[in-house]
């Protein structure tokens, strides 16, 4: 039976994805006020859509891989705009950004090579670090308060650590798997995705 892809916490993340081109445009404008609440009603719809799809029963293998790659896509645009509005910035602190990119972008490469497709594990920890980097973010490039955004970029070595763990674990793709040590229980048990009992 196929699932309805028509959805409100669908259109949610559909919304992100469409939030991006219009964050590198303002940015490119220079327009940071008009940035800044693209990029908060870009996180808004981050928060909302998996909370909407629970209440509503509206869950599906095809809303958590948009969910993903909405926030991929919001993320990964982060950077560059942001370099275009505070390049000064953004140089002085280019270490972290590089390691967070490097930390987000890892994940998911190794985890599509293995199973040719992008999982939306939604770990307990990319969303902690979400919360980090979406508190953080702001307060460097606003206040040039540093301390928070390097903490969240230290922290997404975590986040990696987690996801790797658990792409290396499971042996199909899986979504909402909330940690690896969730993976590892996944994998001693039957069913798609575990390995099953050892014989």
């Amino acid at each position: 039976m196929g699932e309805s892809r028509r959805n409100v916490p669908n259109a949610l993340s559909a919304l992100r994805v469409a939030c991006v081109p219009v964050l590198l445009a303002l940015a490119w404008r220079g327009e940071v006020s008009s940035f800044l609440a693209v990029f908060a009603f870009g996180l808004v719809t981050d928060v909302l859509d998996g909370v909407v799809a629970r209440r509503l029963g509206q869950t599906s293998e095809f809303g958590a891989r948009l969910d993903q790659w909405a926030d991929f896509a919001l993320w990964a645009s982060l950077p560059l705009a942001a370099w275009w509005l505070w390049p000064a910035i953004l140089s002085r602190e280019k270490g972290y950004v590089i390691l967070a990119l490097v930390c987000m972008l890892t994940p998911t490469a190794v985890a599509y090579l293995k199973y040719r497709e992008v999982p939306g594990y939604h770990t307990w920890s990319v969303k902690l670090g979400s919360v980090l980097m979406g508190v953080s973010a702001p307060l460097l490039l606003l206040f040039d308060v540093a301390w928070p955004f390097r903490v969240a970029a230290l922290f997404q070595v975590v986040c990696a650590i987690d996801e790797l763990g658990i792409t290396a674990a499971l042996s199909e793709c899986r979504n909402d798997v909330p940690s690896v040590l969730h993976a590892l229980r996944l994998r001693r048990s039957p069913g798609p995705g575990g390995a099953g009992p050892a014989a």
